[in-house]
């Protein structure tokens, strides 16, 4: 059986209003370690309604862009060479 943490995928958090952003790096950071390779972590934070909302996005099944014949994971600047 899976994790629990693993099943999870979107969560809300409300916050006291006197909270500080930067208390909130913890648990974005734990939220962001339980999360496999296979997912992105998109992460809004609502001010008015002190609401910190995080979610797995699945990432894409193919990559297509490829250095020295090894894939790319994450995003990248690529240097393309070309002739004219």
């Amino acid at each position: 059986m899976k994790k629990i943490n693993n099943k999870i995928k979107a969560i809300s958090i409300k916050f006291d209003m006197s909270t500080k952003l930067n208390e909130l790096d913890g648990v974005i950071l734990d939220f962001e370690k339980n999360t496999d390779h296979k997912h992105e972590i998109d992460v809004s934070v609502d001010i008015q309604n002190a609401t910190l909302h995080m979610k797995r996005v699945k990432k894409p099944y193919i990559s297509l862009a490829t250095v020295d014949g090894k894939t790319i994971r994450k995003i990248k600047e690529i240097d393309v060479k070309y002739k004219k």
